[in-house]
């Protein structure tokens, strides 16, 4: 087997292993990435920008009409890649399941536009 084909079949087999393990947070990522994508997109902005939004309120539409529609659109997308970037690091023993999925801090799956690892 040539070594691409190789590494394109472990890192599938990675994948589905980490997709269907017991509490992962790969899928409910995926699945829940267009709703939480939806919030979470838009509030990631403002959390980044917090004193031009207080300034400047009229600006929140312009927030909300563009990054709405686009957290749903990549939601899925980048709520799986959160959610293989936290199984990999509860396998690591870097993070519990009760803290990725019990809260709304940075480390939360329920927020997959907030990068912390």
């Amino acid at each position: 087997m040539p070594r691409a084909r190789r590494s394109r079949a472990l890192g599938l087999a990675l994948t589905l292993a980490l997709a269907l393990s017991p509490g992962c947070a790969t899928l409910p990522g995926m699945l829940t990435g267009a709703f939480t994508g939806a919030v979470d997109a838009p509030m990631e902005v403002y959390r980044h920008h917090r004193v031009l939004f207080d300034r400047h309120p009229i600006y929140w539409p312009f927030n909300v009409l563009f990054f709405v529609p686009l957290g749903i659109a990549a939601g899925p997308l980048v709520g799986m890649a959160k959610g293989i970037a936290l199984d990999i690091q509860w396998l690591l023993g870097q993070r519990s399941y009760p803290q990725v999925f019990g809260s709304y801090s940075e480390e939360s799956i329920w927020r997959p536009y907030t990068i912390t690892w």
